[in-house]
């Protein structure tokens, strides 16, 4: 019985320790699923959201490292909050981006409505940090968010150092989506993928044009992330593209 106890706690330790340096849904999966099928990996629809602090230099080029440390980490426990609590999985973060899933592990229906709610959520969040920031003098956080669907593979790559993620060419437009709102007078931009996915939101047509890491030309859509009144049905966006 002692030695049952034993090894319970180390288990109990390691799932613990997994959780820190994962997301919760992540750790559990990996926790629960055999080796062979996680390497194996699969392929599904997802939704993939990115999103980056606009003029993250700037902001940090008068910090010292520490204080960069302390913005970064505010920043991924008020990002990581508004995606997890929209259903989503925080996938990485690479500095001051952030990396989110919807419909991983588990595909569902709402999986677009509920990227779309993140996407908003975040808006949120930077909004709400910004004016405590601006009660001390500190400039905003403002940030661009790019969302795509389609197909990706999750599953754990690696060799020696294994990292659970999700690739794919969904993953690489979603990130030029996001890199595309730093030239746009726009917060969010949706592919058109996203945009019939979703059964609510403002969307408009930005530009129909080839995005560096899709196979076709693109309908690009401005999400609006502030509510405002009636949400437009898909065909209400159809008609106004």
């Amino acid at each position: 019985m002692r030695r049952l106890r034993s090894a319970a706690r180390v288990v109990t330790r390691h799932r613990d320790n997994l959780a820190r340096l994962a997301a919760p849904a992540v750790a559990r999966l990996v926790a629960e699923t055999d080796t062979v099928t996680l390497r194996a990996g699969w392929e599904q629809e997802a939704t993939v959201l990115f999103a980056d602090i606009r003029d993250f230099t700037r902001l940090c080029e008068t910090m010292p490292p520490g204080d960069v440390a302390a913005f970064l980490a505010e920043f991924r426990r008020r990002a990581a909050g508004a995606i997890e609590a929209a259903g989503g999985l925080v996938d990485k973060f690479v500095g001051d981006e952030v990396m989110a899933v919807f419909g991983v592990p588990h595909a569902a229906s709402d999986d677009t409505d509920r990227a779309v709610a993140a996407a908003r959520s975040l808006a949120a969040a930077m909004l709400a940090w910004s004016r405590e920031r601006g009660r001390p003098g500190l400039p905003p956080v403002q940030i661009g968010i790019g969302l795509h669907r389609g197909s990706v593979f999750v599953g754990a790559i690696g060799v020696e150092r294994v990292e659970f993620t999700v690739v794919g060419d969904t993953v690489n437009v979603a990130r030029r989506l996001e890199q595309m709102t730093r030239t746009t007078a726009c917060d969010c931009i949706a592919s058109e993928a996203v945009v019939r996915a979703a059964t609510y939101g403002e969307a408009r047509v930005v530009a129909v044009q080839p995005v560096r890491g899709a196979r076709a030309v693109l309908r690009l859509f401005a999400l609006a992330l502030a509510p405002s009144g009636r949400a437009p049905s898909p065909m209400d966006r159809d008609s106004s593209a």
